[in-house]
């Protein structure tokens, strides 16, 4: 017998999973900033809103902002956090050109807020909870700017000390999908709170990932990757994504991850280094001297907890899950706090949820959009786009009547009742039993093919016969009295 070596087949590459992580820049809506009393918000003029408390001044002593005390209160209680009654500020000390102390105002041992969860919906229907690590105050820093000079940056310090929270989130995100959908929930809760516009595009709102990789079913944590300053929902999906796969690659080409900082590359569309990652130990961290710790009563987080409305996640399972709207309706009505609003009004009126959203995803939003308004711009109020969608559940008038006439007759009168309008326009519907009978004895004569057709078994085409009896009475007859003469006509 001939020997005959034995080989054991090689081990199957490992199949990753991706491990992300969140910190969110809020920019808080206040009128100053947060340890200084100039002006907050965009300014055109660059360096006009600056105070030697801002820059640091020997002799300058800060004081806390107490709006953005609550504001952070507010978010940490609506994202499920524990609150710290008494906690500090402490010094974060790093080197950055737009940053001009030279350390930020920061929490480190006792943020604001911490150990909180955040529920949200996919786009699949479903939802995913990550658990939020911990809610912070601090300053921003300035605003580099890199495009004005072919060799030189110029610094605007108007941001600089404008009060933010940040939102650290555990690991507990699998996917770019999830982490876009986390963003884009705590963009709308901190929209509905009033806590800051969210607009990521001016930087109001912006978004750093973590990124890790680690095979299927390991328990430890790859190396992790941090993408800084990511500035829309899109692009911190693709972001993640292509830094995904280029660890992946990077590993599997027998390479170790190092742990760094990169940014996103719009035009490029890929991640690139921008410098080592700093830890905890670089920056120093220490109390900060010239501020008191701050204490948050009982009494402060009870009146926090009245100011939260009814938060996007809750709408949105009352709407999909409840009412049975499509998904896409769903999301599109949580998304803004006032066109959500308005549709609540609505269906405390009419408790129609589908004719509501119907109105107001359709011929509403196409009119706002068409004039660049939004829905607190609105010239008609819950209650006048109300009587509309009652004149047409009640059978005064067609729907299609009230889509091309009533409606547009509305904005332009908002002050005359629906009712009046739609007589004057001569849109209400009435009985036109004999007529339709006549009507349809004659589309009999004039289509004799179609009604043999129809009769002998090719029932579609009863919506051919109904489209041209409406179409003879221009839209006023009731469809309900048109479908009945119709079938009756047909099948005698």
């Amino acid at each position: 017998m001939t020997a005959v070596e034995s080989h054991s087949p090689s081990p199957s590459p490992p199949v990753w999973q991706a491990v992300i992580g969140l910190e969110i820049h809020v920019q808080l809506n206040t009128r100053s900033k947060v340890f200084a009393t100039e002006a907050s918000g965009f300014q055109k003029n660059p360096n006009q809103h600056v105070s030697s408390i801002s820059l640091a001044h020997p002799g300058a002593l800060p004081s806390i902002n107490q709006e953005c005390l609550q504001l952070a209160v507010l978010m940490g209680l609506a994202t499920n956090c524990k609150i710290h009654q008494h906690c500090h500020f402490a010094r974060k000390n790093y080197f950055y050109p737009d940053l001009p102390k030279g350390y930020q105002l920061s929490q480190d041992q006792t943020p604001i807020c911490y150990e909180g969860k955040l529920s949200f919906p996919l786009q699949d229907g479903s939802s995913s909870t990550i658990r939020i690590h911990q809610i912070h105050i601090e300053e921003d820093a300035g605003k580099s700017i890199h495009d004005q000079h072919p060799s030189q940056t110029f610094i605007d310090l108007n941001r600089a000390g404008v009060g933010l929270i940040e939102i650290v989130t555990e690991p507990d995100l699998r996917t770019a999908i999830q982490a876009g959908a986390a963003v884009a929930e705590i963009r709308r809760i901190v929209r509905y709170l009033g806590v800051s516009d969210g607009n990521m595009e001016t930087g109001n709102l912006r978004c750093d990932a973590n990124v890790s990789i680690m095979p299927v079913g390991n328990k430890e944590f790859g190396t992790r990757v941090e993408i800084k300053n990511i500035n829309s929902i899109s692009h911190v999906i693709k972001a993640i994504e292509h830094e995904i796969d280029r660890q992946i690659q990077w590993v599997e080409a027998g390479n170790s991850v190092i742990q760094e900082t990169r940014t996103w590359n719009v035009d490029l569309q890929r991640t690139q280094p921008m410098r080592d990652k700093e830890t905890a130990d670089d920056y120093r961290y220490f109390p900060e001297p010239d501020l008191l710790p701050v204490f948050i009563s009982d009494e402060d987080i009870l009146a926090s907890k009245a100011r939260i409305p009814p938060l996007p996640a809750e709408r949105f399972i009352r709407y999909h899950h409840t009412y049975g709207l499509p998904l896409n309706e769903s999301m599109a009505l949580i998304e803004d706090r006032t066109f959500s609003d308005y549709f609540e009004s609505l269906l405390d009126l009419n408790q129609t949820p589908k004719a509501s959203a119907n109105w107001l995803l359709g011929s509403v939003r196409a009119h706002l959009n068409e004039h660049q308004l939004s829905i607190d711009e609105f010239v008609l109020q819950p209650a006048q786009l109300n009587t509309i969608i009652e004149l047409i559940q009640s059978g005064q008038i067609t729907h299609h009547a009230a889509k091309e006439q009533l409606l547009p007759a509305m904005i332009k009168q908002p002050q005359t009742a629906a009712l009046e309008l739609a007589r004057e326009l001569d849109l209400l519907i009435e009985s036109k039993q004999n007529e339709l009978e006549a009507a349809m004895d004659r589309l009999i004569e004039k289509f004799p093919n179609e009604t043999a057709r129809y009769r002998s078994g090719k029932k579609k085409l009863l919506g051919f016969f109904v489209g041209q009896l409406m179409r003879e009475f221009k839209g006023k007859a009731d469809p309900k009295e048109v479908n009945q003469v119709v079938r009756t006509k047909l099948h005698s």
